[in-house]
């Protein structure tokens, strides 16, 4: 697979090229410093793979990528930055424009001179090479689907508030919850922005993400959707029309038995935090009829079992399609958790949503 490396920074593509090399399925065709050579090369030599910084000379990285996928929407972005914290807004605006996943980009913890042998530098690569490897194993189709998904967000408008009074009484006390990974932060801002307004019952949202990564993911969601976005804390009572989203890194978030949000150690065998599954499990034993889950695009398992036990406990379960995930395993599994190969796109699961919980038809 031919890998095109954007950053501006000597050390770092030295760095960043050094660890993809250590993969003998990967191998480095070229360097851009800048956005406009970045677009030139990616145009020119059709990379399986761009790996893109985002602050750098005559044009940013987001533009970069809106420019790479808007010519040729089959093209994989990869979004790599040493400054997480100063870049979330711009990391997740290129995943708008077509960027398909984001991480941080890998350090040596070495002094200057050290010879590193390939084993050294492909463990402090872990977690770019894993996410190298999820990315190019998504088919072209996808990528495109992709790349349309974020073109119509760019257009979409978040519901206006209506004036009809919808029956919400029934489903007082329950809850939305919104299960994701890999290709979540846009197809949730999708969904969010075509749920009715006022929204009747608290929005929870479980993304596999980083610590890091969380609050500019809650910040670029309240941008996006219009909506009242924050990280979950523990012990909140959650309010009706207000977005809550998992705390990234080691903990879980639970609902408890008095409807209260709480941040949980997670099991041993969780291989995804914080868990989907441990979410559903606690709504579908406390607030199961009254609640909603949905399972959208990702990697692995996560979700499935959960969104089974709500639909069990008299609640509602709603998929993504498989065509219009970015990474269709976790909306896969969920469906056949559900026994029924059934999914909807983005802005049609907030149609079902709207009816299960807001009493609004089409």
């Amino acid at each position: 697979m031919n890998i095109l490396i954007v950053n501006d920074s000597p050390v770092l593509t030295a760095v960043i090229k050094a660890i993809v090399e250590t993969s003998d399925d990967l191998r480095v065709v070229a360097v851009a410093t800048n956005g406009v050579e970045a677009v030139n090369l990616a145009s020119r030599l059709l990379p399986d793979l761009v790996l893109m910084d985002i602050h750098m000379p005559k044009m940013s990285g987001v533009e970069a990528t809106r420019r790479i996928v808007q010519g040729r929407p089959n093209t994989r972005v990869l979004i790599t930055s040493a400054t997480i914290r100063r870049n979330m807004k711009h990391i997740f605006d290129a995943l708008q424009f077509g960027a398909l996943d984001y991480v941080r980009s890998p350090s040596l913890s070495y002094a200057p001179g050290t010879v590193l042998s390939n084993r050294q530098l492909a463990i402090a690569g872990d977690d770019m090479l894993r996410k190298i490897e999820t990315v190019l194993r998504i088919g072209d189709e996808k990528v495109v689907s992709n790349s349309k998904q974020y073109s119509a967000q760019q257009s979409a408008k978040p519901m206006a508030a209506s004036t009809r009074a919808p029956s919400m009484i029934s489903k007082k006390g329950g809850v939305l919850a919104i299960g994701c990974s890999t290709g979540g932060p846009t197809t949730v801002a999708i969904l969010l922005s075509h749920l009715h307004r006022p929204f009747p019952v608290p929005i929870i949202i479980c993304q596999h993400i980083d610590a890091e990564f969380t609050q500019g993911f809650a910040s670029w969601l309240t941008e996006q959707t219009g909506l009242q976005v924050s990280i979950a804390r523990n012990r909140t009572e959650p309010q009706a029309g207000q977005v809550y989203v998992a705390p990234g890194g080691d903990m879980n978030l639970e609902l408890s038995v008095a409807g209260r949000l709480m941040l949980t150690e997670p099991k041993p065998e969780q291989i995804y935090l914080p868990n989907i599954n441990q979410l559903f499990f606690s709504i579908a034993e406390h607030k199961a009829a009254q609640s909603c889950g949905v399972v959208l695009t990702g990697m692995g398992k996560d979700g499935a079992a959960g969104l089974a036990a709500i639909k069990a406990n008299g609640g509602e379960g709603v998929v993504q399609d498989l065509q219009s995930a970015v990474v269709d395993s976790m909306p896969r599994a969920a469906q056949q958790a559900l026994g029924r190969e059934l999914g909807y796109p983005p802005a049609q699961i907030a149609i079902k949503v709207n009816e299960h919980l807001c009493g609004v038809e089409r």
